[in-house]
């Protein structure tokens, strides 16, 4: 189910198999429930060496992973507009929009990421080992694991301060509560995005690379 403003809790209750139970002015105990199982998901994401610098990869060894990118879109954008950029973007996700912003906003020759014939990859995975990507396949799934997890990330704050905010006889923010719909409807409306990999090859594509110097 699609929510917006004209959706009144009441339907939603009835229709979505997704949504936390809330009625306004009432304890929200299953958001509690929800917000604790999306900090653990959180938590076993950030497992994984965080993305800090797209602009110094041969000092840095910049990995290319699948958590989460909030954190490193707020860096660049700030929290406002990082999450008006992910909402945006939760409508209709594209993978090449969120790559491009965490990984490609830099000079091409430091690009974590290369290809030198227009069919396979070469880049840096999260346990550091340098991926030979045939045909983009690994890149294509890790990109929708990406996006996926980025959206989980963003939408936690949202539910955070909502349920903070809806305490005892205070309403909650309902676009704190919108938004974070908003980004859980995307994290499920992922699918294979066979125009992500067409889109990285040209943007990649770099034989004088460091990657195809030292191989």
């Amino acid at each position: 189910m699609e929510l917006n403003r004209s959706t009144t809790y009441t339907n939603h209750l009835k229709i979505c198999r997704i949504r936390p139970k809330i009625v306004k002015k009432v304890q929200p105990e299953d958001l509690y429930e929800k917000i604790h199982i999306m900090e653990q998901q959180i938590q076993q994401l950030l497992k994984t060496p965080t993305v800090v610098n797209v602009n110094n990869v041969y000092q840095n060894n910049i990995n290319i992973s699948d958590i989460g990118a909030f954190k490193t879109l707020c860096d660049k954008m700030g929290i406002n507009e990082a999450t008006d950029f992910l909402c945006d973007l939760a409508a209709k996700p594209q993978i090449m929009a969120l790559f491009e912003k965490v990984y490609l906003e830099c000079d091409p020759a430091q690009y974590p990421i290369a290809n030198n014939n227009g069919k396979d990859f070469m880049y840096r995975d999260a346990e550091n080992n340098i991926v030979h990507d045939e045909g983009g396949h690994k890149i294509t799934e890790l990109g929708e694991r990406l996006i996926k997890n980025t959206f989980i990330e963003a939408a936690d704050p949202l539910l955070t301060r909502f349920i903070s905010q809806n305490e005892g006889e205070h309403d909650g923010d309902d676009t704190d509560y919108d938004r974070f719909r908003e980004l859980q409807n995307g994290a499920c409306r992922i699918k294979r995005d066979r125009s992500f990999v067409k889109d990285l090859y040209p943007k990649t594509y770099n034989p004088g690379h460091v990657f195809f110097s030292t191989t």
